[in-house]
């Protein structure tokens, strides 16, 4: 049987069922939720899907009901390439503000 790594402090568990793209039931970790304008909040989260685990940085939308929605505006991608893509993102926000990129 496989442990699941607890979540760290700071990060929201979470069960989402029909808010969710892509899935029926998941489990999932929030790692982010911020607001990206009025209308609009990206989020990271880590979940599982067809029993792989994933880390989904995704944008989502609010409804006319005030839901927040996922939108197919995201990325999903193996943990594993969590430190090639952070290099990648750094390597951007260096590229557009030498001194602000940490």
């Amino acid at each position: 049987m496989r442990q699941k790594n607890r979540a760290p402090q700071g990060a929201n568990k979470k069960n989402l069922t029909s808010s969710n793209v892509n899935t029926d039931t998941d489990h999932l970790v929030r790692f982010l939720d911020a607001v990206k304008n009025p209308s609009e909040r990206l989020r990271v989260d880590v979940k599982e899907y067809r029993g792989n685990t994933y880390i989904d940085i995704r944008v989502w939308y609010v409804t006319d009901d005030g839901d927040y929605r996922p939108s197919n505006k995201g990325v999903m991608f193996k943990p594993t390439l969590a430190g090639e893509l952070l290099r990648g993102v750094n390597l951007a926000a260096r590229s557009v503000d030498p001194k602000g990129a940490a």
